[in-house]
């Protein structure tokens, strides 16, 4: 049981909250110790204190933004269902999670395509590695007795939902969940 949080906590947190809004709204190089101090109610020493550097608040950021990304794959809900339906309320958990997060979305792909270096690209390719994994199970399930090897499924299912992630970013109106999901179906055994 977690208690109520300690104050260097509350501090870090609200310190983060602050980096994801200016990031969110200007973009990660708007994201500096000074305008996340302003911002977090604090001394620009205290971002440093906690965080060490530019960088290092940056990647507290993106710690944050991966560590959700799995949540919605390991409900235990899921267990109960058949693989196909299993497989399907995934994709269909995920896809909703991109309409409502599309903003976070696109926090992480500008991580990944901002630097050059391994900074963020090799957490992010860690947690795309996590998130394949996620599905890799269910899809060996679903494929089993098929023509259609499990782990192949699994990243044609990772691709989807990632170029699903491009299109809310792109246009979040227009994004359709179920559309993509009634092509999921439309290809299901019977």
């Amino acid at each position: 049981m977690g208690g109520p949080k300690k104050p260097e906590q509350e501090r870090c947190d609200a310190i983060l909250a602050a980096a994801y809004e200016i990031a969110l709204a200007e973009g990660l190089d708007a994201v500096t110790a000074r305008r996340v101090a302003t911002a977090a109610g604090i001394s620009t020493g205290l971002v440093f204190f906690h965080f060490h550097s530019k960088d290092g608040l940056l990647e507290a950021l993106l710690g944050v933004l991966l560590d959700g990304t799995l949540d919605a794959l390991s409900d235990s809900d899921l267990a109960r269902l058949e693989p196909w339906d299993r497989l399907e309320r995934m994709i269909w958990v995920e896809l909703e999670r991109l309409v409502e997060y599309h903003a976070a979305v696109e926090l992480i792909f500008a991580f990944y395509f901002s630097r050059r270096d391994d900074l963020f690209r090799a957490r992010i390719e860690a947690s795309f590695a996590r998130y394949l994994a996620a599905f890799s199970p269910v899809c060996r399930e679903v494929a089993a007795g098929t023509r259609i090897q499990g782990d192949e499924l699994a990243a044609t299912v990772v691709a989807l939902v990632q170029g699903a992630s491009i299109q809310t970013i792109r246009n979040p109106e227009s994004f359709n969940p179920e559309a993509i999901l009634a092509t999921l179906r439309a290809v299901r055994p019977a």
